[in-house]
């Protein structure tokens, strides 16, 4: 969900003391620099590549999915188009843990993952006259378009829209939306695989990107805990301190603690560099010094994912009913969140170069 772009701003002093006293504890230990390497290699390759190329390929099977719903409009179509638009988003929610690179430059995030939607644009677009094609959709606002108006097509506003309940102008609106987030999901997937992911993997040796091993190893941090600063004080605080259903973030489908769920599940999946296959990962990093500070990181990892599956209801129920299951998701988020940004990323800092 992009209401506006958010940065983490924890700024712990523990953070500034571990740098500003620590001397770079790497340097003349090619052990240690073909290790960085390996890490930096396979989460750009197997991770974000990874991820990238199976949401393309999901999309593609939505997109498909959409179109034979278009042309043979039952219930069963309806319910196997709304299951392949929830398989995309358990990738795209994962991948916004490493929210960097030509997803964010390119200002891909916001085009197709807006939330509130813009119903006046969007009821414009549906009453018009205008033909539902590409170039259209490029002109929509951002909050017109993306996963939120499709998901609010499929589902409709309670969460129970039939097949029978479909326009033609909505089916047709339906797959033009579908067909420029595939085409977007397809812009980042070769962005990556065309020379993103050797920008990331030759950090501090010929990468444009990153003159330092370091600097790479930072901005994978820095999304770690970004994520956790959005989950928390963003896409759950918000409806929460306003007690307004109307703020949560996928209410048609109630797939909110789902997407807040993968969203941390990906700081995981980066952290130990695994997405689909496993292999070096920022943990090798630090369990070669720092046992128990990986000890805590999956701790706390393991104790925000148990208190976000323990929310019961769905988000937009939970923030009224629930009110204290929320609040310690919540909580256990912010934990994580501190310890990437004040342990962690000192950490990085202080062992890589």
């Amino acid at each position: 969900m992009k209401t506006s772009k958010k940065t983490i701003a924890l700024a712990l002093p523990l953070m500034l003391a571990a740098f500003s006293c620590s001397k770079n504890n790497n340097d003349n230990n090619p052990t240690n620099n073909t290790l960085q390497a390996e890490v930096l290699a396979n989460i750009s390759n197997n991770v974000c590549t990874a991820s990238y190329e199976d949401m393309y390929a999901k999309t593609q099977t939505l997109l498909a999915s959409v179109q034979t719903l278009n042309t043979t409009t039952t219930d069963a179509n309806l319910a196997t188009a709304r299951a392949n638009w929830k398989a995309v988003r358990v990738t795209w929610e994962q991948s916004e843990a490493w929210l960097f690179g030509p997803v964010e430059a390119d200002n891909i995030d916001p085009r197709i993952d807006t939330w509130p939607i813009d119903f006046n644009a969007f009821n414009n677009a549906l009453t018009g006259t205008d033909e539902l094609n590409d170039a259209f959709i490029n002109k929509l606002d951002d909050a017109a378009k993306g996963f939120h108006p499709i998901e609010f097509l499929l589902w409709g506003q309670n969460g129970n829209k039939t097949a029978a309940q479909f326009t033609t102008r909505e089916k047709q609106f339906l797959v033009a939306l579908t067909q420029n987030l595939t085409a977007l999901t397809k812009d980042v997937r070769d962005t990556w695989t065309n020379g993103y992911n050797k920008q990331l993997a030759t950090a501090g040796s010929g990468s444009t990107e990153f003159s330092t091993q370091t600097l790479a190893f930072v901005q994978i941090a820095d999304g770690m805990a970004g994520i956790c600063d959005e989950v928390a004080n963003g896409k759950m605080k918000e409806p929460f301190d306003a007690q307004d259903p109307g703020k949560e973030e996928s209410p048609f489908a109630k797939n909110s603690t789902i997407d807040f769920t993968n969203n941390i599940q990906g700081i995981l999946a980066i952290y130990q560099g695994r997405f689909a296959t496993d292999g070096k990962g920022i943990e090798d990093i630090v369990r070669a010094n720092n046992l128990s500070l990986d000890t805590e990181i999956k701790s706390k990892h393991a104790a925000a994912i148990a208190a976000l599956q323990a929310i019961d209801k769905p988000f937009g129920e939970a923030i009224l009913t629930e009110q204290s299951k929320v609040q310690n998701a919540m909580t256990k988020v912010n934990d994580l969140a501190e310890t990437i940004d004040g342990k962690l990323k000192p950490y990085l800092q202080q062992y890589t170069k």
